[in-house]
């Protein structure tokens, strides 16, 4: 992970061009992996893409349009899941933030499968790099919400995919699940349509006993931060 390393400049009409025509589109014969197959396979021929892949591995190449396909997935027509923009962190973070939204019911046990992510081993200067100072002054340091510590393993991981703008509340109504290398999600209370899926990500990620918590449960109970 290089922080100095400028991301290719990209028009973002190419990319919503290849949703709309591999994916969204309704009717057809084709099956949902065709789709996101041919869709990944134009993301890849476009020029920026192909020049910031440029000297990369099979390897790298590959975990490329898997981590792609994830994205894709969310704009399915029978999909069960949205990203959208939340205010709630902005007054720390300075910043609209991202949230997932349910678009359909989701029901106890389900598994969200288009909620797709996976982790990326983090060495101990990119997880201190990833630190963020809390902007309000309040001791100690933020974790940026994407990364996630394994005390098992004692090491640092980055949570990539849709499934990272998963936020923590502490009333939580999914939990994690692995599907092999797959991480996703499992209802634990029934979501409603536009109701947001939310994770528990510890009890002390937000400082001891989550006393910096941000979530919509310690707001409606005046405490965390």
């Amino acid at each position: 992970m290089d922080p100095t390393r400028r991301l290719p400049v990209h028009n973002p009409a190419q990319v919503m061009d290849i949703v709309k025509k591999y994916i969204v589109r309704k009717g057809g014969s084709s099956t949902t992996t065709y789709r996101i197959k041919r869709a990944v396979d134009a993301l890849l021929q476009i020029t920026p893409v192909r020049a910031y892949l440029h000297r990369r591995s099979t390897a790298q190449i590959n975990a490329f349009a898997t981590h792609a396909s994830r994205y894709f997935e969310l704009y399915l027509p029978n999909g069960s899941i949205e990203i959208s923009h939340t205010s709630r962190y902005s007054h720390r973070t300075g910043k609209s933030e991202l949230c997932i939204l349910a678009t359909t019911p989701l029901k106890v046990g389900q598994v969200i499968t288009d909620l797709k992510g996976s982790l990326a081993h983090l060495t101990a200067e990119e997880d201190e790099e990833l630190k963020r100072t809390d902007v309000r002054g309040v001791s100690g340091i933020r974790r940026d919400f994407s990364v996630i510590h394994s005390n098992q393993k004692n090491k640092s991981h980055l949570f990539l995919g849709p499934a990272r703008f998963v936020n923590h509340d502490c009333e939580h109504n999914v939990e994690l699940f692995r599907d092999g290398r797959v991480i996703t999600f499992r209802v634990i209370k029934p979501i409603a349509a536009g109701q947001e899926v939310t994770a528990h990500y510890g009890e002390g990620y937000f400082g001891k006993g989550n006393r910096h918590c941000l979530c919509q449960t310690c707001e409606k109970h005046s405490r965390g931060g």
